[in-house]
């Protein structure tokens, strides 16, 4: 058996809970057991496997720890850094996570590359000293973006980042799927409770949405606002109507 360790600060308990529970269907079947500890102000989860499975274990967890400091990581960097004026606080929350989708597949790969390597990932000094180059990048990106941002810059620039996307996602239930009808998680990573459907759908980078049942006013508005015709409704819905009109 070897053992995978995976640590942050206590108050980032929450990232370690995304890692375990997006992997919370494929550790059991490769046979791992799961365990948490809190002390000395850090937080850890250890995950023992057999050897046989480690590759296949290491190479998953690195997957979702990278997710962690691209999202979760990112926005926090974006929230301290980005003054902007112009646009109400959920749009600058859709801001922020347009920003961090325009990149995250990118950004993902670089910070995979640099994770994959440990056993031991230990998420914060990881992020603080390995990471430098990338985080050079999110500085940059911040700098660009004006001082005073419109609604109307906010919808061109999300309408840019939706060209040439074909992928589809699902909203079913208020919960969001991929088109393998696997259920993401990673709005869970930004926190807070409002337009979760948009910013759930904004990083999962698809170019088309699949509506089916009612979903909150706020996620309607903005997502017929930013998808228009490439926002679809199941058969199966009984809200057409009401969203159309």
């Amino acid at each position: 058996m070897i053992q995978i360790k995976i640590t942050d600060k206590d108050y980032n308990e929450e990232n370690l809970f995304y890692v375990q529970s997006s992997l919370s269907e494929f550790l059991p079947v490769a046979g791992c057991s799961i365990y948490t500890q809190k002390e000395n102000g850090r937080c850890s989860l250890l995950i023992n496997c057999s050897e046989c499975y480690a590759d296949i274990v290491k190479t998953e967890v690195a997957d979702k720890v990278s997710e962690v400091i691209t999202i979760k990581y990112k926005y926090e960097f974006l929230k301290k850094n980005l003054k902007v004026g112009g646009l109400s606080e959920m749009e600058k929350e859709i801001l922020m996570t347009s920003l961090i989708a325009a990149d995250l597949e990118d950004d993902k790969r670089y910070a995979f590359d640099r994770i994959k390597i440990f056993k031991d990932i230990t998420v914060d000094g990881i992020y603080n000293f390995r990471l430098k180059p990338l985080v050079k990048k999110w500085q940059d990106v911040a700098s660009y973006i004006p001082t005073c941002f419109l609604t109307t810059q906010l919808k061109e620039f999300i309408l840019y980042l939706l060209e040439n996307k074909k992928r589809r996602v699902y909203v079913d239930g208020g919960r969001v799927y991929d088109s393998h009808y696997r259920r993401l998680k990673r709005s869970s990573l930004l926190g807070g409770e409002d337009i979760k459907i948009v910013k759930e759908v904004l990083l999962s980078n698809c170019g088309e949405v699949e509506l089916n049942g009612e979903i909150p006013k706020d996620d309607e508005y903005y997502l017929k606002e930013y998808y228009c015709d490439k926002l679809h409704f199941s058969k199966s819905s009984n809200t057409m109507d009401k969203y159309l009109n």
